[in-house]
């Protein structure tokens, strides 16, 4: 028989942990048709692999393409990397379901992208939006969560109280809809507005929704640094009383957590041990560029920047801001640790219009220039700036992230979005090296120059075990029958050229928004979509749906 396209002679993972073994993969009707021994099948086209890898593609657990994808539908930084499912509406957030009432809200919680042509908003239901995704063709399959905040959003706004019962009962119907429409599961991003303001009981009680329908929680937890441990358990208690799977997110320990990884891996182990599935997923970068206006307290985060001004000018209500921040009563999201602790040496000002001068420098560097302290350098960046201004906050240690990589029941993500390093969505750049260089970053350096995983085991972590989280059963492997997204790469070849090594190189006039070497072929649906590292403008992705969708 001839097959409409077969990868030759190539070393093939199968995605399940097994060593690679020399074969032919045959791709038919965007499936998987069949692997032979080398030399033994022919297609109508042949790539000669020579040696090189062939794995399935990856499945990115954790991004936030939600609307990205609409504005770069080539999914460029995801697919060049060999990524051919993305996970969306994580941590909360999704575009839908959408009140119009409550659209303003929407629109300022996602920021700029919100006013791009692309991003018309004109959806309302979970399933709307899912077509919206589908119609003007997708570079890569997309899967989505429903997102809490979302939820709340359509039914309450953003308003910091507990929902009144038929509050949460519509938020539970939203739910209904958005996961017989094909959502996977329900998320939380419980350090942001709104998701901050919800109580334990109101999240179980919309999982048990999920659970009717075999959806999992994925949840930014309630907490990464010195409640990072309670936060883990809320989620484990969580999933155990809603009576569904668990995936913690992100889950390395943020700069003023009292333990290191194992903490927070010994209570998912002793989880499993009980017979709840609980699973983790992490990043491999240290550091983030959040906006600094991110930094200031959960019920300001939606305040024009006239108003945040008017606030920060006034010097009690500074001093009780400074306060807030400090005390930390409402756990806020990682990167604001380093202000609690007064690490300033370690956030670098990234983007900042009004006072471009000072980009390059430390907080502590802007504080001593201007003969002032710290917080008070912060606070008048924000003022100069608004939300135009964001910094580099290096808050993980590196260690942590070596444990969980290793830990069985860590999966990898990038916790990106699909960019590209033209047009919107590079305006201005972005710092964003796990959006264009997560997964060959891995492979590059702890697979292959720094060893912690072997490559079977890493690529486990990128495609059948995250797929296997789906409930995508024929996804994320290499088997007769499977759909066909698949990845070649050289292994000696592949380097992450987006993320400088560390400490950081600046000034950052140029930031690396720079395709990775060594990914040479990609298929999704058994489309080629790389080919020879070039994108083929193929738009041959789906929207997934999880299987009880109607």
């Amino acid at each position: 028989m001839t097959f409409d396209l077969v990868l030759a002679s190539g070393r093939i993972l199968d995605g399940c942990g097994n060593p690679w073994f020399w074969g032919d993969l045959a791709v038919q009707g965007g499936r998987i048709a069949e692997i032979a021994p080398p030399g033994t099948l022919q297609g109508r086209r042949t790539l000669d692999i020579c040696g090189r890898y062939i794995a399935p593609g990856f499945v990115d657990i954790h991004t936030h393409s939600d609307l990205s994808i609409l504005v770069n539908r080539r999914a460029e930084s995801a697919v060049r990397q060999g990524v051919t499912t993305q996970v969306i509406g994580n941590c909360g957030m999704s575009p839908a379901p959408l009140s119009p009432q409550h659209l303003e809200d929407m629109r300022t919680y996602w920021g700029p992208i919100s006013s791009q042509p692309e991003v018309t908003w004109q959806w309302r239901s979970f399933a709307q939006y899912l077509a919206a995704l589908q119609s003007g063709g997708l570079a890569i399959n997309i899967a989505s969560l429903a997102g809490h905040a979302a939820l709340r959003m359509a039914t309450m706004g953003l308003e910091d109280r507990p929902p009144g019962s038929s509050e949460l009962e519509q938020m539970q119907s939203l739910l209904a809809e958005a996961m017989q429409a094909g959502a996977f599961g329900l998320s939380t991003g419980l350090v942001y507005p709104p998701g901050c303001f919800a109580a334990t009981d109101e999240i179980i009680v919309l999982c048990r929704m999920a659970a009717r329908y075999d959806g999992f929680y994925a949840s930014h937890i309630r907490g990464e640094r010195e409640t990072i441990l309670e936060a883990v358990a809320e989620a484990i208690r969580i999933g155990y009383e809603a009576g569904l799977p668990v995936q913690v997110s992100h889950n390395a320990p943020k700069f003023g957590a009292p333990n290191n990884a194992d903490a927070n891996l010994r209570l998912v182990e002793a989880a499993r041990l009980r017979g709840q599935d609980v699973t983790v997923d992490n990043d491999v970068h240290t550091d983030l560029a959040p906006l600094l206006a991110d930094g200031l307290p959960q019920e300001l985060q939606d305040r024009p920047d006239e108003e945040l001004a008017v606030l920060l000018r006034d010097p009690e209500t500074r001093r009780q801001i400074r306060s807030e921040i400090v005390d930390d009563r409402k756990p806020a999201f990682g990167p604001v640790g380093l202000l609690k602790h007064g690490q300033w040496q370690r956030i670098t000002l990234l983007h900042a219009p009004r006072t471009p001068d000072l980009i390059g420098k430390t907080i502590q560097a802007i504080a001593r220039q201007r003969d002032c302290q710290p917080f008070d350098a912060y606070f008048d960046l924000i003022i100069e700036n608004g939300r135009a201004a964001d910094a580099i906050f290096d808050y993980i240690d590196e260690a942590n992230i070596r444990l969980l990589l290793q830990h069985p029941a860590v999966m990898i993500c990038s916790d990106g979005e699909a960019l590209a390093p033209y047009g919107f969505l590079n305006d201005p750049p972005p710092y964003s090296p796990c959006s264009y260089g997560e997964f060959p970053g891995v492979l590059e350096r702890y697979v292959r120059d720094e060893p912690l995983l072997t490559l079977q085991e890493a690529i486990r972590k990128m495609t059948s075990f995250p797929a296997q989280r789906l409930g995508l059963m024929d996804r994320g492997v290499l088997r007769p029958g499977a759909w066909a997204d698949i990845v070649v790469f050289d292994l000696e070849r592949i380097h992450d050229r987006a993320t400088n090594l560390y400490p950081h190189s600046y000034p950052f006039e140029n930031f690396p928004h720079t395709y990775p070497e060594g990914i040479d072929y990609v298929l999704v649906n058994g489309v080629v979509v790389v080919d020879q590292a070039e994108h083929s403008a193929a738009l041959p992705g789906k929207v997934l749906k999880h299987r009880h969708s109607e």
